[in-house]
């Protein structure tokens, strides 16, 4: 089951960093506001990196930045909300 979750994250990440690349002028994505908007919704900088590289390579550093601190903060809160979470309820 975790082979099949992490082949099927694998392959949309690649849908949708080749998609970007082809759909971003239709959404607008052509300057660096987009662009950290789009990385803060995908939260994947590799998937965010790869498809605005593909369309514009001057607009990867706002992406990749704001998915980077959008995983990072997931990763220091989650725990410790989970910990509160647990803590309140079994006490």
């Amino acid at each position: 089951m975790l082979a099949f979750c992490m082949l099927t994250g694998m392959f949309f990440g690649n849908l949708l960093g080749q998609i970007i690349g082809v759909k971003a002028k239709a959404i607008g994505l052509d300057n660096p506001l987009p662009a950290m908007i789009y990385g803060g919704l995908m939260g994947t900088t590799s998937v965010v990196a790869g498809g605005l590289a593909a369309t514009d390579p001057k607009l990867v550093r706002y992406g990749a930045m704001t998915a980077t601190f959008y995983t990072g903060v997931g990763c220091l809160l989650a725990p410790s909300l989970l910990f509160m979470m647990v803590r309140f309820f079994t006490v």
